[in-house]
């Protein structure tokens, strides 16, 4: 529901439809074990739809991808849009900035997860302008990581691009991990545990 909204139809309708979704998403009571629910269904949808491993990712919902950034983004804005109304919006970027200015998240988190989120992104896109379809996968070893890499104007030549490429995507995605572990992992829970 965080995302809803409504897009037509008369401005008094639009406006009714509006406050209920406000109502239901943001000013409705949140259940004790929200950050434990949400961290444990970020988990599952991990190890069911990533199927990560050291040469294949997962832009969207692998470790540390876009889904990590929608997750932390969408808890603080649960926790705080009763008593905040500018975070009652559905622009991830957009929200993360309103999470900084209402000082929820630290500047440098939001800058870390606005600019994943941005890499992110881009690389799906380019992704789905070299293949003509929607891709969330990519693997180390095979020409769609060279033709991203080249296209997304990465230095050097064959190898040396596909490398780059990797190691900012593997930076970048380690950070906002981080930061989900930072915001959403429960207390109690032990590192390494998924």
């Amino acid at each position: 529901m965080t995302k809803a909204r409504a897009v037509c139809g008369a401005a008094e309708f639009t406006d009714q439809l509006q406050e209920v979704i406000s109502q239901l998403a943001f000013l409705r009571p949140l259940p004790a074990n929200l950050q434990e629910e949400i961290y444990r269904l970020r988990q599952r949808m991990e190890q069911e739809s990533a199927r990560e491993g050291d040469d294949h990712f997962n832009i969207k919902t692998g470790r540390g991808g876009m889904v990590d950034v929608e997750f932390i983004a969408q808890y603080l804005q649960l926790l705080h849009a009763a008593k905040f109304e500018s975070l009652r919006i559905q622009n991830t970027v957009e929200l993360l900035k309103s999470l900084a200015e209402n000082q929820i998240l630290v500047q440098n988190d939001a800058n870390l997860l606005i600019n994943g989120y941005k890499f992110l992104r881009r690389l799906e896109n380019k992704l789905r302008l070299l293949y003509d379809q929607s891709i969330n996968e990519l693997s180390a070893h095979n020409s769609g990581f060279r033709k991203a890499a080249s296209s997304l104007g990465y230095a050097g030549i064959g190898r040396q691009a596909e490398k780059a490429l990797l190691k900012e995507y593997q930076l970048v995605t380690e950070g906002i991990r981080g930061l989900l572990e930072k915001y959403l992992k429960p207390q109690g829970v032990p590192d390494g545990e998924n």
